[in-house]
């Protein structure tokens, strides 16, 4: 009997160790890095669902900014943060799915040094023209483009970035020719869009549309899979390009070796954040989707984004050093 009950204080003492992180956790604020400058839909994201698992759980959730090498800065700071939970990471594809593809040594690894925890939502773009050219829809635009290869500019947010590449995407399949220009930011791209000093760009739907309605600028298609209320009768590119589908996703990343049950604590607080009509509408009307589901679910998503960009990555043959 006395064996017995030893050996139940011991398996208890092994097991108390690996409940509690959960039971406690959190129980002081929780840090979630952002790898952009502040402004952007990540921002949007970030603070809508913080304010949520502020409420629910009555810590302060702290929004970080620390940009940089596109994204692999902040990226690189929570790789080596304490897996504990109190350190989470908001990024894209872009830092999982194409810096592996484009820069020669990166500090940290996508597979090996996070833990998955779960999609927020995607970043849907349109393919915005300026006035200029005399095309309304994406038909008529490839014709005018291959009429005069090389003559026009789009706009990216910078190599790599997924508005980057998503263009080289579009050229792979329609075999049109036009200047890359390069930009820090989505912020910097879009006034030159407007005044015509670049003439094409996928950029963010709600920081378009009201440029379409005032007629500066003209939105020929999405990138998404189906169309979306945010951008009312502008059709897919899919419609005309079978197959074609170009987004982006705001997802949550921890340190690897934070607590399954941490993980899967965020995960479902996360998900039943993303089904809160409030929630859900706050972010459709920034012209973001509210994604969620399992880190799985995630992860696929990430191997997905790696194979279809690194593809586009080895067509054109980007590096950066």
């Amino acid at each position: 009997m006395n064996r017995l009950l030893s050996t139940a204080v011991a398996l208890l003492a092994f097991a108390l160790p690996q409940m509690l992180p959960a039971q406690t956790y959190p129980n002081k604020p929780i840090r979630v890095v952002i790898p952009y400058p502040a402004g952007g839909s990540a921002d949007i994201v970030g603070r809508t669902i913080g304010a949520k698992l502020t409420e629910a759980w009555g810590q302060q959730i702290l929004i970080d900014n620390k940009p940089g090498a596109g994204g692999n800065i902040g990226t690189e700071f929570v790789a080596k943060s304490a897996p504990d939970g109190y350190t989470l990471l908001l990024a894209t594809d872009i830092q999982m799915g194409i810096n592996p593809h484009i820069y020669k040594a990166l500090p940290f690894n996508p597979d090996r040094d996070f833990a998955f925890v779960a999609q927020a939502a995607f970043i849907e773009f349109v393919l915005s023209v300026h006035p200029s050219i005399p095309a309304n829809n994406l038909t008529e635009l490839i014709a005018h483009l291959k009429a005069h290869p090389g003559k026009y500019s789009y706009a990216s947010s910078g190599y790599g970035s997924t508005h980057h590449l998503s263009m080289e995407l579009l050229k792979n399949m329609t075999g049109i020719d036009m200047v890359h220009v390069p930009y820090k930011g989505s912020g910097q791209m879009l006034p030159d869009l407007i005044s015509g000093q670049v003439q094409l760009s996928f950029t963010g739907i709600p920081q378009t549309m009201p440029h379409v309605r005032s007629g500066k600028l003209k939105a020929i298609a999405l990138g998404s899979a189906k169309r979306l209320d945010a951008a009312p009768g502008v059709p897919t590119i899919a419609e005309t390009l079978p197959g074609f589908e170009a987004n982006a996703s705001w997802n949550y990343f921890a340190p690897a070796g934070t607590p399954r049950e941490i993980v899967m604590k965020l995960n479902a607080e996360i998900n039943r954040i993303l089904n809160l009509d409030n929630v859900s509408e706050r972010l459709v009307s920034q012209g973001l989707i509210p994604i969620g589901g399992t880190p799985e679910r995630l992860a696929e998503r990430m191997k997905s984004d790696y194979v279809k960009w690194g593809k586009v990555v080895k067509d054109i043959g980007l590096k950066v050093e």
